[in-house]
């Protein structure tokens, strides 16, 4: 039977989290970062998973990982718990070669199916490191900061033509900040990092920005077999805008927000424009800016009905069309909300 160590100086915590394991996994506690030490040094024993607190006493997580030895635990899957996701410790999680974060309170579901999913693809799976590090390069992240701004310098010019500002934009792109965030730390997914996180939160605040070229539209589904005879939109002009350049130093970037721009007024019940995409066939992260919008602009609202909103207030109104989201992100904006609310002090 696979084995875990639960290291965590809060008994009720580790208590809570054996509770969830026990039936599933052989596991094992330790009561602060010395005693973990103590098992993980102890060659009688064989660790497979490590489940580790960040805030201990003494010695934290990340200086117990500081003092293993690396080649004998190198297949050990490690995954920290903690009660707060910060954006620090997600970076320093991922350079440690993480699987993830446990957010407290725990959510049992959540913790069985990541653990089954670790543990049962870990002969085959590449290793986690390599994975989570990625592969953007300094260069890339330099040449995508210069793009965004040319491209942002572009947008404001229009908006400021129209007499509007960007405060919408901004909100959007830090709301999505802060659901990749909490994807990143809860789901681990192998083809996003932290140079990832902070590439699609650049590229969320483009999401209108073919309204430069394209003002006046009907907004209309297109079947993929005719899709040499879509109308021009803002949609599939902002893609093809912000695929003008071709340099390969910002192709993350590009894919990204070509796909961003394209699909953010596409549903889930497949009733969205431009190509009526159905289901999981919307990509997660311009489905996490689809409903970064419509919940910004609710609870960012400062006249009429939503002037004193609040984060349940925005979540109704997406709740109440539900149908135009993945159920996976619409859950993440739900987690999410005690992020939220802190960032923005409502």
């Amino acid at each position: 039977m696979t084995t875990l160590l639960i290291v965590d100086d809060s008994e009720i915590d580790r208590m809570v989290l054996k509770n969830i394991l026990a039936s599933h996994y052989n596991v094992m506690e330790a009561v602060n970062g010395y005693s973990a030490l103590e098992i993980l040094n102890n060659p009688s024993l064989h660790i497979d998973g490590l489940l580790l607190d960040i805030s201990m006493p003494g010695l934290d997580g990340f200086s117990v990982l500081n003092l293993l030895d690396k080649s004998r635990h190198a297949g050990m899957q490690v995954v920290f718990i903690s009660a707060e996701v910060q954006k620090g410790n997600i970076i320093k999680a991922a350079n440690y070669g993480a699987a993830g974060f446990f957010k407290k309170p725990y959510d049992a579901d959540q913790i069985l199916t990541k653990l089954k999913s670790l543990f049962s693809n870990r002969n085959t799976a590449a290793p986690v490191k390599s994975s989570m590090n990625g592969n953007i390069s300094d260069n890339e992240l330099r040449a995508t900061a210069i793009y965004a701004e040319r491209l942002r310098r572009v947008y404001l010019t229009y908006l400021k033509n129209e007499k509007k500002n960007d405060d919408l934009y901004i909100h959007v792109s830090e709301v999505v900040h802060i659901l990749l965030q909490n994807y990143f730390a809860l789901k681990a997914p192998r083809d996003l990092t932290p140079e990832g996180i902070e590439i699609i939160s650049q590229a969320a605040y483009f999401y209108d920005i073919g309204m430069c070229v394209v003002r006046n539209e009907k907004f209309k589904v297109v079947p993929q077999s005719d899709i040499d005879n879509i109308p021009e939109t803002h949609t599939i002009a902002g893609s093809d805008l912000i695929a003008v350049n071709s340099s390969p130093n910002v192709a993350y970037f590009v894919k990204i927000a070509s796909d961003i721009c394209m699909h953010h007024h596409e549903r889930y019940d497949g009733r969205g424009m431009p190509h009526g995409l159905k289901n999981t066939i919307n990509n997660i992260y311009t489905q996490m800016v689809s409903i970064a919008i419509d919940f910004c602009k609710v609870f960012f609202e400062k006249d009429g009905p939503y002037s004193t909103v609040t984060f349940g207030t925005a979540l109704t109104a997406i709740m109440n069309d539900r149908e135009a989201y993945r159920p996976d992100v619409i859950e993440l904006l739900q987690n999410c909300q005690d992020d939220i609310v802190s960032h923005y002090g409502k």
